[in-house]
Formats: C-alpha cells, structure tokens, sequence
C-alpha cells in the first residue's frame, strides 16, 4: 500500500488559512416570539394590578414591588435587545406605575412594549413618532 503522508502534509502546508474574522453585528430587530412573550409578560403584570387592587392595603405594597420587579426584566431585555435604550418612555411609565391609583388602572407597561414594537415595525403614525 502506497504511503500518501508527504502528499497530505505538502497539502496542509499550501492550504490558505481565512484569518479575517466578521465584526459580529447584533440584530436589535424585535422578532414576533419575542414581542409576544415580552408583551404577554407586561399584560401579566397590568392584570395583576387590578387583582391586587381589590385586596385591602397590602395589594399596594405588593404592586410596587412587582412594579421594580417587572421595570428590571424590561430595563434588562430593552439594554439587551435595543441600541437606543428608550429613556424617557421607560421612565414615564415606570413613574405613572408607582402613582398608587392611577398606576392601578392605566396599562402603561404594556403600552410601552406595543409602542417600541409598533415603532421598530413602522406601524405607529408619523405623529407618534415625534414624540
């Protein structure tokens, strides 16, 4: 059997090795999975706002420490997710959540997330936009 090894090495050695490297260029697009779990998560909270606004006094408590519970998952994904994190829409939100009543019944959790999708997918008018 013949011994092919001096063809193989002299092979290996004219091989051209790629050493560029792609620069990784995240995507910040919203995919529909995602924007179903997250806004499927933030309709969670804005219902368990209005369960717990029937308890007595300790459904407000409650609310506002799920209020920072659920202000640090969307704060973790949209620093993630997005290049522009949305400060002012983020803050108002979590701000207008603390307020104890109003907080209670305006869903602005998940008037945020359809409004960040709606904006990425071009569904929102030109006058939405400005603001």
């Amino acid at each position: 059997m013949p011994d092919y090894t001096a063809q193989l090495n002299q092979a290996r050695r004219t091989r051209k090795v790629k050493t560029k490297s792609k620069e990784s260029n995240p995507s910040t697009e919203i995919t529909g999975i995602e924007f179903a779990i997250i806004l499927s998560l933030a309709i969670l909270k804005d219902l368990l706002d209005w369960i717990l606004l029937f308890t007595a006094g300790i459904g407000l408590i409650v609310s506002r420490i799920t209020t920072i519970g659920i202000a640090g998952i969307l704060w973790l994904w949209l620093m993630i997710r997005l290049r522009k994190f949305p400060t002012k829409r983020f803050l108002g939100s979590f701000f207008i959540e603390m307020i104890p009543l109003i907080g209670t019944f305006s869903p602005t959790w998940t008037i945020l997330i359809i409004s960040i999708y709606g904006k990425q997918k071009g569904y929102l008018p030109k006058w939405i936009k400005k603001k």
